[in-house]
């Protein structure tokens, strides 16, 4: 196949580079000119996974039109909040592809619609119609670890039940192993939220609670992604799969996740602001913190963890108050 992997950083070039390997031909989007230099030139990306080595088949562009050219499907590896505006100008050039896959996780910023749904809205196509030829891929895959080819899983789903086979083949290897799955609603939104909880999760490990708490809170924390992922439309059982509770179990603890470490780091004195400056790498887990947080509201959803969260995040709340609050609510049965 011919696939055109918009965006550079190390998911989308560690999936480029497996693609590569795995017998197609791909070409990659970055828009740092210093990352197409460095692959064109040393075959290596000079800000993300910078210890892979590429493979020489891939090529890097930041023409987006030269990349779209004869591509059959495109990967979109760019963060939520600038998938509009990147693949706006293109949606022509997407719409006449066999598929559109997007591996980012995250809620579109202001209206709080998962990816898919915004790229249905682009292209101007029904969600789950017989047009809609979009699919996800989710799961515990941090991209460090699959670039040096240890092993893992992922889930791929789409309402085209061919393309998700298509990608299925394309993807798996002998150490990346790829399952479907049917509720593309549910795999987007158990890989959105865990991100959430892996911020609480650092902050666990930062204030050094111990593995009773670490163990509590992760398993309340599921409870909780489990009761809004429900709400806003997901299959139960999908959250006790690879993309919920597989994904939070690598996130909530792996010194990669990006998340974790912002969680580590607030409960040790740093400021967000001061955490997302010095680091090139988007945290999706805030604004999913925040997203989820007026889901609950408009839905009247009881939110415990996520609201003590934000307040944390976005009002300055220590993180040893915000435990205690936890710690202090009403007593209840486990299943409430």
């Amino acid at each position: 196949m011919n696939f055109a992997v918009i965006g550079a950083g190390s998911w989308g070039t560690t999936l480029a580079d497996l693609l590569c390997r795995n017998g197609h031909r791909v070409k990659l989007w970055a828009r740092e000119p210093e990352v197409v230099a460095g692959v064109a030139e040393v075959h290596r990306n000079p800000y993300f996974v910078t210890h892979l080595e590429l493979h020489s088949a891939l090529t890097c562009s930041n023409s987006l039109p030269e990349i779209l050219e004869g591509s059959e499907i495109a990967l979109l590896a760019i963060p939520s909040s600038f998938i509009r505006s990147v693949i706006e100008p293109c949606k022509d050039e997407l719409r006449r592809m066999r598929g559109v896959a997007n591996v980012a996780k995250g809620f579109e910023r202001g209206t709080g619609r998962r990816i898919s749904q915004v790229i249905c809205e682009i292209l101007g196509v029904s969600p789950d119609s017989q047009a809609d030829h979009v699919a996800c891929l989710s799961g515990p895959n941090l991209a460090d670890e699959v670039a040096q080819k240890k092993l893992g899983a992922s889930v791929i789903a789409s309402p085209d039940e061919e393309l998700s086979e298509i990608l299925q083949q394309c993807f798996s290897t002998p150490y990346f192993r790829v399952y479907r799955h049917g509720d593309r609603t549910g795999v987007e939104l158990g890989g959105t939220l865990k991100n959430i909880f892996a911020i609480g999760a650092g902050i666990v490990d930062g204030l050094e609670l111990g593995d009773n708490a670490k163990a509590a809170y992760l398993t309340r924390s599921l409870h909780e992604l489990v009761r809004i992922g429900t709400a806003l439309g997901g299959e139960p059982q999908t959250f006790y799969g690879l993309t919920g509770l597989g994904d939070l179990m690598a996130t909530a603890s792996s010194p990669l996740s990006r998340n974790h470490r912002l969680g580590q780091a607030i409960a040790r004195g740093t400021s967000l602001k001061d955490f997302t400056e010095s680091t090139k790498m988007v945290v999706e887990g805030v604004e999913a913190a925040k997203i989820a947080s007026e889901w609950g509201k408009k839905l009247t959803l009881q939110l415990p963890i996520t609201e003590e969260l934000c307040r944390v995040l976005f009002d300055g709340r220590p993180p040893d108050i915000a435990a205690a609050n936890l710690m202090g609510r009403s007593l209840k049965a486990e299943t409430d």
